[in-house]
């Protein structure tokens, strides 16, 4: 018997390839094997797996710690580990298919946009962090660590969607670098 996790998982993917505007529940039942009508055993409705996906892709990035490894040598490597762990969180499923559906529907619904804005004051909140600790040993010149954390989570969030759009490696020590390069 298919379970809620496989119908939030169906909604997933078929929203980051179709457009989850274009998702139905009929597509969503042939999707993960079942009648339509045996949706409504585990959802009240559409609405329903949405917000159950929501939930659950919130659940898993409120388990992820975003590691920052605070025994660096320098600003280039703790900013690095930082780096890989937020776009290797975005670059795993279901969290990929999320990120790309809420970047997909930010623009047309406001629960979208406020989710969006959610996600990048996780991804800010953690840049802080690591930027703050920078300027503490010296290794950063940052004279405003908000305005630097905005900064540098625009061109994080930029290099998570070049490769989910693209299926590409990400190199986080050139990122880095020229992240530096602004603030040293």
């Amino acid at each position: 018997m298919t379970t809620r996790s496989d119908i939030i998982t169906a909604l997933l993917s078929l929203g980051e390839e179709k457009g989850l505007a274009n998702v139905s529940l009929s597509d969503i039942a042939d999707e993960v094997d079942i009648r339509k009508a045996s949706l409504y055993s585990h959802f009240d409705g559409r609405q329903a797996i949405v917000d159950a996906a929501v939930l659950h892709c919130r659940e898993i990035l409120a388990r992820k710690q975003f590691d920052v490894d605070f025994r660096a040598k320098d600003a280039n490597s703790l900013l690095v580990s930082l780096f890989n762990s937020i776009i290797e969180t975005f670059a795993e499923k279901p969290v990929s298919s999320y990120f790309s559906i809420i970047r997909q529907m930010c623009m047309f619904d406001g629960s979208f946009a406020d989710e969006n804005r959610r996600i990048t004051s996780m991804i800010t909140a953690r840049i802080r962090i690591a930027l703050e600790f920078c300027v503490q040993r010296n290794w950063l010149n940052i004279k405003d660590t908000d305005y630097a954390a905005d900064l540098i989570t625009a061109a994080v969030i930029n290099r998570i969607c070049d490769v989910l759009s693209s299926e590409s490696e990400w190199d986080t020590d050139i990122l880095a670098e020229n992240l530096i390069a602004l603030f040293s």
